[in-house]
């Protein structure tokens, strides 16, 4: 693989999957260069609508309020990505595609993210065609991550090849809505802004949008700082602040795998959160342990990371021209915060992705005090047969009300066993 100026530049990454639908953040703070597209000179890359065309309305799938959209490299058949604020460049997740999507290697560069772990070696691919539906664009550049690192459709329950973001929110004023399940792109210089929206300014560093917004802790305290808009996550807000003691009651917490290793920390209840004039009570919050935030300074000038929990509640336009960000709350935007209680995480398996296998189990939780084991196979919920399910499925199950019964049989090694608990919430 060729050498090149950017042998030595480490760049940051940060992912970690919060729990079950947890994928936070995967930042990529890498400077690449733009060419001149061929037969289009002064044309730079990137996508564009056709002449004449104002917008463009893409279809997606979102699961636990992430989003994932199709996307083409060199003309292959449509793959999974994550549409995701808090990632710079384009990146594929399953090496092995590599071999067949004829990427071009330009250099090693090394990454490094949250864990304990140290940097790995990835590799960065030029002059590469991307396509998402009805839109093409050429000359691109894409980061081509190690064999092992990460992969993400073993926690979709689906193929997911890769995370995609300021690609696409750098070309246009994106609209979001979650609760019909497609996008919108409209050309930035024609786009008039909405009715009904709260208009609020967001800062754009490294190629993601940040907020200001504001924390009341347990003690009362507010406090008002720049957070991370980050669609890439499905939990409500994330905290990063190593001075920020952790409320109580908290509850120890799987948070993810990064790219340096697992993510471990606490879970609790943010009093208040505020974004603009609306106004979250007894927010879900994540609280990595210290040790897991290597990659983030001491003196970073952001807080946290505001997940699609709270942004699913809203309608949501990002105008990256204007530096602003549009919201208008929709139905459930007073649904109350919830977690997972039964303390299980949950991965898929087989071609079908229809072998479910515990791959956390979170300690004193109800799983936990009823012995089910991390490899342990999920084979029923409540007397039905988890052959037929979906991921989604399965973990509605585990989200039932507060005093269900849940009775699940799992497979471990050559013997099969029936584990009863009551999901009984913890904070």
């Amino acid at each position: 693989m060729g050498k090149g100026p950017l042998d030595q530049l480490l760049i940051l990454l940060s992912c970690y999957y919060m729990g079950y639908n947890k994928y936070v953040f995967f930042g990529v703070f890498l400077v690449l260069s733009y060419g001149l597209l061929a037969g289009q000179t002064f044309r730079r890359p990137g996508f564009h609508l056709p002449q004449h065309t104002r917008s463009l309305k893409i279809p997606v799938d979102i699961q636990h309020n992430v989003i994932l959209i199709p996307v083409q490299i060199n003309g292959s058949f449509e793959m999974n990505f994550i549409l995701d604020t808090g990632v710079k460049s384009t990146i594929l997740t399953e090496p092995f595609l590599s071999q067949f999507l004829h990427l071009d290697s330009l250099v090693t560069v090394k990454v490094r993210g949250l864990g304990e772990g140290n940097a790995i070696d990835a590799s960065l691919a030029k002059n590469v065609t991307l396509g998402i539906p009805g839109l093409q664009a050429v000359g691109m550049q894409i980061l081509v991550l190690p064999d092992g690192v990460i992969s993400y459709s073993g926690m979709f329950g689906r193929p997911v090849y890769g995370i995609i973001g300021y690609d696409i929110f750098s070309e246009f004023v994106v609209e979001i809505n979650y609760a019909r399940k497609y996008i919108t792109l409209y050309d930035p210089f024609s786009y008039k802004v909405k009715p009904k929206f709260e208009e609020l300014p967001i800062v754009l560093r490294g190629g993601k949008p940040y907020i200001n917004a504001s924390l009341t802790d347990f003690r009362g305290k507010k406090i008002t700082s720049q957070w991370l808009i980050d669609t890439g996550s499905s939990n409500a807000i994330a905290l990063y602040d190593r001075s920020l003691p952790v409320p109580e009651p908290s509850i120890p917490a799987f948070l993810g795998k990064g790219l340096s290793g697992s993510v471990y920390g606490r879970m609790a209840r943010a009093n208040e959160f505020q974004l603009g004039s609306f106004v979250f009570q007894e927010v879900i919050a994540g609280y990595p342990d210290p040790s897991s935030l290597n990659m983030i300074e001491a003196d970073s000038l952001w807080y946290g990371n505001i997940g699609s929990e709270v942004l699913s509640r809203f309608q949501v336009i990002f105008d990256y021209y204007r530096n602003r960000i549009y919201l208008r709350r929709i139905a459930g935007f007073n649904q109350p915060f919830e977690y997972n209680v039964s303390g299980l995480e949950i991965t898929t398996e087989g071609d079908n992705f229809n072998k479910f296998i515990i791959a956390y189990v979170r300690p004193k939780s109800p799983a936990s005090l009823a012995d089910v084991r991390v490899g342990d196979e999920i084979l029923s919920l409540n007397g039905f047969d988890v052959g037929s399910m979906d991921i989604t499925t399965v973990y509605g199950t585990l989200l039932k009300r507060n005093g269900k019964i849940m009775v699940i049989r799992v497979r471990r090694g050559d013997s099969v066993f029936k584990k009863k608990f009551v999901l009984v919430p913890e904070i």
